[in-house]
This record gives C-alpha cells, structure tokens and sequence, in this order.
C-alpha cells in the first residue's frame, strides 16, 4: 500500500509539473506577464518550461528521479525567489508547496539509491 500511495504522489507531482510547463512552452498569458513582471526574458520560460517537462518525466522513470529532482528543485528555489523579490507573496505559496515535495522525493530517492547500494556491498 505504501508503495502505491507513493507512486501516486509522483504521477500527482508530475502532473503538475506536465500542466506548469505546458504552459510555459505554449505561452500562456498569464505566464507571459509573471516573466515579464521579473524583467526576464522570453526564452526563459520556454527553457524552463522544457525542463520542468522533461522533469516531470523523469520523476517517473526510478533512473532519472533523483536527476529530474534536482533540476526541478533548483528551478522551485529560483521561483520561490523570483516571487520573494518582487514582492509577489500571494504567489509565493504554490511553488513553495511544490518546493517541499520535490525535496521530499529527492530525499527519499536518495535514500532508496543509499540502501540499494549498501544491499549491494553485502552481496558481494
């Protein structure tokens, strides 16, 4: 049971993910304006939204989890900071959310990585 409500967390994260940078790569308004807002360019919303979804796949994939984790959590931070600056605090939260989950399959990807190669060394 344990396994599976972990597998759903990630199909949940990662579809998050999917729809963020889905919006990103399309140009949605509102992303437009929340880039614009932070004086940065256009092209990177396209290269974020790129990664957040080839990130999103990777979350699904147990080879390229801890990867697609770290990027996506590098990516949060600058979010998270993004807003902080500019003083968008009502925004402040979602990423912030997403921030604190990410680490959590980051960690816990580690660790699973840990155990694994300590199984490993016993074997041998």
């Amino acid at each position: 049971m344990k396994k599976v409500l972990g597998y759903v967390f990630l199909v949940v994260l990662a579809g998050v993910f999917v729809m963020t940078g889905v919006n990103k790569v399309t140009g949605a308004e509102m992303m437009i304006e929340t880039f614009e807002s932070f004086s940065y360019p256009t092209w990177t919303m396209y290269l974020l939204g790129a990664l957040e979804l080839l990130s999103a796949v990777g979350l699904l994939i147990p080879r390229t989890r801890i990867l697609a984790s770290g990027v996506l959590t590098f990516i949060l931070i600058g979010a998270v900071g993004s807003h902080l600056i500019y003083a968008q605090y009502a925004a402040v939260p979602f990423p912030a959310v997403l921030l604190v989950a990410n680490i959590g399959v980051l960690l816990v990807s580690l660790r699973q990585l840990e155990e694994e190669e300590s199984l490993e060394m016993v074997q041998a």
